[in-house]
C-alpha cells in the first residue's frame, strides 16, 4: 500500500477526493460505500451530460428489442467476467505505464473502447468512471492480495450494477 501512496496522486488537487480509493488499511465496508458513491454519482453526472451532448441516434434501435438481463447476470455473472478481464488488461497496462493511477486510466481507456465499439459512444462514455474506479480498486487491493483485489473488486461491481438490476427487474 506504501508503493501506491507514495507513486499517487498525492498532492494533485484534482485527484485529492480519490485518495481514499489507494487506503486499504480501513473497514472493507467504509471503503465499498465510499466507492460505490463515487462510482454512482460520477456516472450519473457522465451520463447526464452524455445524453445531452450526444443524442441517442434513433438508428441503433430501441430497448424494447434487446433481451432483458436477469438478476444473476448483473449481480454475479458480470462482476465476475469483468474483475477477470480487468485483471488482464491491468496485468499489461501496469508494465507501461509509471504510476497505478495511469494504469487505471489506461485501463478505463481500454474499457472504454471496447464498450464503444460494441454498444456506441454513448455506452463507452458512460462506463469510463466506473472502470478507472474498479481499476483503482483492484491494484489498491491487489497488494493486499490477488484475492482481495478480486473480492473488492467484483463486490464494488456487484454495488454499482444493484440500482439497474432494481430498475430493471422493476420495470419486468
Amino acid at each position: 500500500m506504501r508503493r501506491l501512496l507514495r507513486i499517487g496522486a498525492k498532492g494533485r488537487s484534482a485527484l485529492k477526493y480519490l485518495q481514499f480509493m489507494t487506503r486499504t488499511d480501513g473497514p472493507r465496508i467504509a471503503y465499498l460505500a465510499r466507492a460505490f458513491g463515487a462510482a454512482l454519482l460520477g456516472t450519473i453526472l457522465i451520463a447526464t451530460l452524455v445524453s445531452l451532448i450526444l443524442p441517442r441516434d434513433t438508428s441503433q434501435g430501441t430497448a424494447d428489442e434487446a433481451a432483458t438481463p436477469s438478476l444473476t447476470g448483473l449481480l454475479v455473472i458480470w462482476p465476475i467476467v469483468s474483475t477477470v478481464v480487468i485483471w488482464a488488461v491491468l496485468a499489461g497496462v501496469k508494465r507501461m505505464t509509471p504510476t497505478y493511477w495511469h494504469a487505471a486510466g489506461a485501463s478505463a481507456l481500454v474499457f472504454f473502447a471496447l464498450f464503444t465499439f460494441g454498444a456506441g459512444m454513448q455506452t463507452g462514455l458512460i462506463f469510463v468512471w466506473p472502470y478507472f474506479l474498479y481499476s483503482l480498486t483492484f491494484l489498491a487491493w491487489q497488494l493486499e492480495s490477488d484475492m482481495d483485489a478480486f473480492i473488492m473488486t467484483g463486490l464494488l461491481q456487484s454495488a454499482v450494477m444493484s440500482l439497474p438490476a432494481l430498475i430493471i427487474s422493476s420495470q419486468g
